[in-house]
C-alpha cells in the first residue's frame, strides 16, 4: 500500500519536495543516484526511486518482456520488504540504487534497448 503522500502528489511534486530537478534521460546516472543516496528525506528518496524504476521497467517491457518482468519482481520484492518493515529505509535505498545500476548495465550490454 502506498503512502497517502505518494497517492496525493505526482512525480514532479516528489522531486520538488526533495529539492531535486526531475531527471531526464540520465535517471540511472551515477551522479543522480548519488544525489538520491544523500537526500535527507529518505522516505521521499524511496518513493522517487520506486517511481523512476517502475517507469523505466515499463518502458523496457516494450522491448524485452522477460527482462522487464525480472526487474519488476526485484523492485516489488524490495518495496514489499520495506513496507513490511523487514528492511530499513537506508537498506531499501541501496537495493533500489543497485537495481538501477543493474538496469543501466543491462542496457549497456545491449540486452534491452529503449
Amino acid at each position: 500500500m502506498r503512502s497517502g503522500f505518494a497517492r496525493s502528489f505526482g512525480g514532479e511534486a516528489i522531486f520538488a519536495a526533495a529539492g531535486l530537478k526531475k531527471p531526464g534521460i540520465s535517471i540511472l546516472s551515477d551522479e543522480f543516484l548519488a544525489k538520491v543516496r544523500g537526500m535527507p528525506q529518505r522516505n521521499l528518496a524511496v518513493e522517487m526511486l520506486r517511481k523512476l524504476l517502475a517507469g523505466e521497467i515499463k518502458t523496457r517491457g516494450r522491448k524485452n518482456v522477460v527482462q522487464a518482468r525480472s526487474f519488476a519482481e526485484l523492485l516489488e520484492n524490495s518495496i514489499t520488504r520495506y513496507q513490511n518493515r523487514a528492511i530499513e529505509t537506508a537498506q531499501v535505498i541501496e537495493e533500489l540504487i543497485k537495481l538501477a545500476k543493474d538496469m543501466r548495465e543491462a542496457n549497456q550490454r545491449g540486452l534491452c534497448s529503449r
